[in-house]
């Protein structure tokens, strides 16, 4: 994933929502399909099994676990990762190279990366918490490391999670460089789940530029979406409380 996201390009607009209404494009990569569709077969990231912009064979490289190397990018520099912190490095993973949802934020500069993606603070929060207490030498993983033949390789000693990111927010905003962001509305993100495409349909409405009010969300729709969304993440939050 490391070297599919590139440096990223500084300036970008936020949103290009409007230009991938149905999602069927993917980036540029030689782990991307040209666009998006039916992949069965999938061992992870299956959720994106009926729109997918990767090869079922590539997830096979996360149908392990531990993960120790995917592509050219070894995940244990600082010793195995821990399962549950495994787990969300595989779900921006299989956002990055899958879902079909990533193109609506392809960086114009680059089309092989991903710019500002909104991810939601309290998915950046459970991140935090489940790789607290993992090790990492990089606070970029997109930048930080030093390469050569041999792969990623760290310039600087392997310190906690918790020592290297103050918190969620800081470790979503920059683990993977300018990839992601946390929005202030809390109900316009993305929390790398089946419910994402809901919100990516919402923010395309308010993205597009809909003039005609018979087709634009009302202010009544538009408080019953959030509504139903701050909802969703609070009983997420409850259910990882109780994991």
């Amino acid at each position: 994933m490391i070297t599919m996201i590139t440096l990223l390009g500084i300036s970008i607009a936020i949103l290009s929502l409007a230009n991938n209404c149905k999602g069927e494009n993917c980036l540029s990569g030689y782990y991307h399909k040209s666009s998006s569709g039916p992949e069965p077969g999938m061992r992870e990231c299956s959720w994106f099994s009926e729109s997918s912009c990767c090869f079922s064979n590539y997830t096979e490289l996360l149908a392990v676990s531990p993960v120790s190397k995917v592509v050219d990018t070894y995940w244990d520099r600082c010793g195995n990762l821990s399962l549950r912190c495994e787990e969300y490095m595989k779900k921006i993973d299989c956002f990055y190279h899958c879902s079909p949802l990533a193109y609506n934020w392809i960086n114009p500069n680059n089309s092989y990366s991903i710019f500002h993606v909104p991810i939601c603070e309290s998915f950046c929060d459970d991140w935090f918490a489940a790789c607290m207490n993992d090790r990492t030498c990089v606070r970029n993983w997109i930048t930080d490391w030093q390469w050569d033949e041999h792969g990623n390789n760290c310039v600087n000693e392997c310190i906690p999670y918790r020592e290297m990111y103050r918190n969620g927010k800081d470790l979503c905003e920059n683990m993977w460089g300018t990839s992601f962001k946390v929005p202030s509305c809390p109900c316009d993100c993305l929390m790398m789940d089946h419910d994402d495409n809901n919100v990516v349909q919402h923010l395309q409405l308010h993205n597009s530029g809909i003039s005609n009010p018979a087709e634009a969300l009302d202010r009544e729709n538009d408080e019953a979406f959030c509504q139903q969304r701050q909802k969703s993440l609070r009983e997420r939050k409850e259910r990882n409380k109780n994991r």
